[in-house]
């Protein structure tokens, strides 16, 4: 935003109401990405949305079977490239909830070291909800619950 600003106050007699609107459109976008964390690479600045992370781990999270992701937020972790995930999801209690929230912490932390290069340092997760398992379906009848 600071180089966008420089450039165009360089312009010889910028309309101040077109500058402003492009400095909001670009506040604007940077707020709608949300807060921008950190990739685990020290040596480069590289930095990914926290929505868009967020998207990633949640579907991670989905691909355990008998769990969905509700909220996922990621903190920084300190003053490194350190990252806290918390995710709130619904379970079914089809098997131990333990093994399962284990389960959905190995799909997050795998899918934010090789998807997207975080460096993640807790994976804390709440089952805010239960999820009821599909009515079986008799012989004969359409999957749909018809009659």
């Amino acid at each position: 935003m600071n180089a966008a600003t420089q450039v165009l106050r360089a312009q010889d007699h910028p309309d101040l109401h077109t500058l402003a609107d492009r400095v909001m459109n670009l506040v604007r976008a940077e707020t709608r990405l949300g807060r921008m964390l950190p990739l685990a690479d020290p040596d480069r600045d590289l930095k990914l949305a926290e929505s868009a992370a967020a998207k990633v781990l949640r579907q991670a999270a989905d691909t355990v079977p008998g769990a969905r992701a509700a909220i996922c937020r990621l903190t920084p972790a300190g003053e490194g490239t350190d990252v806290r995930v918390t995710m709130t999801l619904a379970a079914a209690l089809d098997r131990p909830l333990p093994d399962r929230i284990h389960q959905v912490r190995r799909s997050v932390l795998h899918s934010a070291i090789q998807d997207l290069g975080l460096a993640v340092t807790a994976v804390d997760i709440t089952v805010v909800d239960i999820l009821q398992p599909w009515p079986p379906v008799s012989p004969g009848q359409p999957k749909g619950g018809g009659t």
